[in-house]
């Protein structure tokens, strides 16, 4: 299994909650490409309304390369994953979670191995 990299506390977002364990539990669980992820952690991003978005960004292992296409399909399987997860737990303040603002623009971003926000960890190796 990955090293999983969980960076932050528990994240809320416009009525959500949303957990690394729920985020670990939905980036791997039933996700056919989990192997090519190393790590991830949670963090906000102001939207254009000021609002806090809940973003993930997703580390790749260090040998996988992918084509646009295919990370295209990873994040995309990471991203229904973890609304899978939300939505199932219903860390969700008021509205259903699949009506959540902040479930529903949940942001997957990869990086290829020890760069963007895990470039620091890699230096501590």
């Amino acid at each position: 299994m990955a090293r999983t990299v969980r960076a932050g506390r528990p994240s809320s977002s416009r009525g959500a909650i949303i957990t690394p364990q729920d985020v670990e539990q939905g980036l791997y669980e039933g996700n056919p490409l989990a192997a090519l992820i190393e790590g991830f952690c949670l963090a906000p991003a102001a939207g254009g309304d000021l609002e806090s978005r809940p973003v993930i960004h997703v580390q790749l292992r260090p040998e996988a390369t992918l084509s646009a296409v295919e990370a295209d399909r990873l994040a995309r399987l990471c991203q229904q994953g973890v609304r899978r997860r939300l939505v199932a737990t219903g860390r969700d303040a008021g509205a259903p979670s699949e009506e959540c603002p902040a479930v529903q623009e949940l942001a997957i971003v990869l990086h290829p191995y020890g760069t963007g926000p895990f470039a620091a960890a890699r230096e501590d190796d």
